[in-house]
């Protein structure tokens, strides 16, 4: 018998507002005897108990039923249990999707039979802080943490620390800290190189910096990146993935760094990432 049993779904609702799809997943998870949880939304949307909610279960695979940014959302919620996560596309085509829907079943066949593979990813950790003693954890990203101001377009003066010795100061818009994942999303619109997704490094790049010689750094994956507003600038916030936000205090500042786990997409398709990136950036075109 396969180890992989215990399968969550986590939908994206404005993709699947009836559910339909979600039901018909659950139907072919449970024909197939394999155990079916539901993320807490989704569970508390059909009327089912915490017993079927994946919030409080040890799960093997996590299928992920929208686009790619409902793979984030996903991936900051879950990939810090180690559970597989498969994306299933209900969009266009996206970076993180392994699975259209019509192949889940040869899919689940592959994983059944052991006949995938699993490609590990970075995700972000940052904390904001008031001073030297004072951060508290703000959250995990897969593509990126962005420091600017809120709601304003004005141009702020960062500086930016590399393992505590000082990488660069910018006059910008903002500062994007980026995983290689993010590295093809609006890192690469500010101007930032593409970076193949396994690679342990981390990006900065600047958000329309205010001088010709302002330029991206590719740096240690390791590295400890601190970026703080000078001249006390008021307005600041942190961006998760565009997702998630947070306020940054006056004078404050933010600790980015590589998170101590990763996240584990499973992948069946055998999808080159090359290809996809020439695909998706002839979309833009």
């Amino acid at each position: 018998m396969s180890s992989m049993q215990n399968f969550g779904i986590y939908t994206n609702l404005k993709k699947d507002p009836d559910l339909l799809v979600t039901k018909k997943i659950m139907r072919i998870l449970e024909k197939r005897g394999l155990a079916c949880y539901l993320d807490s939304a989704i569970a508390q949307k059909l009327g089912i108990g915490d017993e079927r909610q994946c919030d409080l279960r040890r799960m093997d695979v996590l299928l992920v039923l929208g686009g790619d940014g409902t793979m984030l959302a996903a991936s900051r919620k879950y990939a810090a249990t180690g559970v597989y996560l498969l994306g299933l596309n209900l969009g266009r085509l996206g970076f993180l999707l392994d699975t259209e829907l019509e192949n889940l079943e040869s899919a689940l066949d592959r994983i059944l039979s052991g006949d995938y593979a699993v490609q590990r990813r970075i995700m972000l950790e940052a904390f904001v802080g008031e001073d030297s003693s004072k951060a508290f954890f703000a959250g995990y990203a897969l593509n990126e943490a962005v420091i600017s101001q809120k709601n304003k377009l004005r141009i702020i003066n960062l500086e930016v620390d590399v393992d505590e010795e000082n990488a660069c100061n910018y006059w910008c818009d903002g500062v994007i800290v980026s995983s290689p994942s993010g590295s093809t999303a609006y890192s690469l619109s500010a101007g930032g190189p593409v970076v193949a997704p396994t690679v342990d490094v981390l990006l900065i790049t600047p958000l329309c910096p205010h001088s010709l010689q302002s330029c991206s750094f590719v740096v240690a994956g390791e590295s400890k990146i601190c970026v703080k507003a000078k001249n006390n600038a008021a307005n600041i916030s942190l961006a998760l993935d565009g997702q998630d936000y947070v306020e940054i205090p006056s004078g404050g500042y933010v600790l980015i760094k590589k998170a101590g786990f990763t996240v584990n997409f499973l992948q069946t398709a055998k999808k080159n990432f090359y290809t996809v990136l020439r695909e998706k950036l002839a979309e833009w075109k």
